[in-house]
């Protein structure tokens, strides 16, 4: 069977074999999009779940009098929608304020340092991370822009998680 039959059968009939057909038919290109957008593994279930909301859309809203095939059609749908997607995925974000670590407690073994290269890197690690001052305060007693010393909190950071 074609993809009309199948879209035929699903919307007169409400056919559930023709929908699950569809559904596996379509499956490994909906993940080869959700690898193509390169986000964290741990996004891919959602954004795949996306997709297969979007083949749904697809199958209702398809008009093969617009003499586009069933696949092109689908393939534009979700790529606009992954892409919108990945936009909406949560991004990190930098607190100003170093006020929520205040209650946690934290057990090491044994102490780990990081390597600290340069002297922006020394003063932001004492000043942000073990004095807990802000990064408005840093910027003051220095002579950097606020950019460099997010800049520098997030290259110290990376530099924690890759210990790790």
């Amino acid at each position: 069977m074609n993809d009309y039959e199948l879209i035929y059968l699903i919307r007169v009939e409400q056919d559930e074999t023709a929908l699950d057909f569809l559904f596996k038919k379509y499956h490994k290109l909906i993940w080869k999009y959700v690898h193509l957008l390169g986000v964290e593994e741990k996004e891919h279930d959602d954004l795949h779940q996306e997709g297969v909301l979007m083949l749904h859309k697809a199958i209702k809203t398809f008009d093969e009098s617009k003499n586009k095939s069933f696949t092109r059609y689908f393939e534009l749908i979700l790529r606009r929608h992954l892409i919108h997607a990945k936009r909406k995925l949560p991004s990190y974000y930098l607190y100003e304020h170093t006020d929520f670590i205040k209650g946690a407690s934290y057990i090491e073994d044994e102490q780990r340092f990081v390597p600290l290269h340069s002297e922006l890197e020394q003063i932001v690690y004492n000043q942000y991370f073990l004095l807990n001052q802000s990064v408005t305060s840093i910027c003051n007693a220095t002579n950097y822009s606020k950019k460099q010393i997010y800049n520098t909190i997030f290259r110290i950071k990376e530099k924690y998680k890759n210990m790790i």
